[in-house]
């Protein structure tokens, strides 16, 4: 299979899952989109995701550039690595809109493409603690919009709000 064609299917993909995220972050009542019902409010779980792709769609931590108006510390949900924890003595001030939050989704739904052609998927992910090639980076980033997507459908469902349809491709209508 030619590069081209698995970085359509991985565009594709990244577009599914941002597609089930949108719609979760959309269905989030407005009452516990930063309540502290969690160690971790809606809204944080959902920029720590777009955080993430946006990061590691990126050739390396170095390249990185923020989204305008990015909450510093925010994409952190503390973890059991050195790197997935906040710098020492950094809070976190105020919180992100679901319409700031949409927006950055657009974003990367817009820069995709190109920062998946970017980089060469057989060259190293570009980042020491992920020790594979670019498309597995991809896959994995993939993975884990999906794992914190479930993440707030699950909340979302306890608080009895339900029909959240899986997307098969980048195609709203394409549900199962």
């Amino acid at each position: 299979m030619e590069n081209k064609t698995i970085a359509t299917i991985l565009a594709s993909q990244y577009k599914a899952s941002l597609g089930m995220l949108r719609q979760a972050v959309e269905r989030v009542p407005q009452e516990v989109w930063n309540n502290e019902d969690y160690s971790n409010p809606n809204w944080k779980i959902a920029y720590h995701v777009i955080w993430g792709v946006k990061f590691y769609l990126g050739a390396s931590a170095e390249n990185y550039v923020p989204f305008e108006n990015a909450i510093e510390g925010a994409e952190s949900l503390g973890g059991y690595q050195d790197w997935e924890n906040p710098e020492e003595g950094v809070i976190v001030e105020g919180f992100h809109t679901k319409e700031e939050l949409l927006s950055f989704i657009s974003q990367l739904e817009d820069e995709l493409i190109s920062a998946i052609n970017g980089l060469p998927l057989e060259d190293p992910s570009g980042f020491e603690w992920y020790p594979y090639s670019r498309l597995e980076l991809h896959i994995n980033s993939i993975r884990h919009i999906q794992h914190h997507t479930a993440q707030i459908i699950e909340r979302l469902k306890a608080k009895g709000i339900t029909g959240f349809p899986w997307r098969a491709d980048e195609n709203p209508s394409q549900e199962w």
